[in-house]
């Protein structure tokens, strides 16, 4: 199911899925109280990001550990199950995600408003 915007209009999910796993696009903002999801957020073009407020400063990689922990957690996979591929030094993040592809589409799903 796809999120909605401030109109009403569908917006993409921030993941796509593959025979592998999924890939999620992240929008990142450091230094926040706690880490948390705030929602899906538009970026260029049609396409999406999960909004995730990090709880960490974007200092020695701090924020992108975060990122990858707090991805794993959520999505009940090893750490090693989540890599950074791009986006080490940006707030826009993707995110592969290894594991069974109907499994990580429910716990995404339930990630989004």
């Amino acid at each position: 199911m796809a999120a909605r915007d401030g109109k009403g209009a569908a917006m993409r999910d921030p993941f796509t899925l593959d025979a592998t796993g999924a890939t999620l696009t992240i929008r990142a903002t450091p230094k926040a109280s706690k880490t948390a999801v705030t929602g899906v957020v538009a970026l260029d073009g049609d396409s999406t990001a999960l909004g995730l407020r990090i709880a960490a400063p974007p200092v020695d990689g701090a924020a992108n550990e975060e990122v990858v922990r707090f991805v794993a957690k959520q999505l009940r996979v090893g750490r090693s199950a989540v890599t950074l591929v791009a986006g080490q030094s940006s707030r826009i993040k993707r995110l592969p995600v290894e594991g069974d592809p109907a499994v990580l589409e429910a716990a995404l799903q339930g990630l989004l408003p």
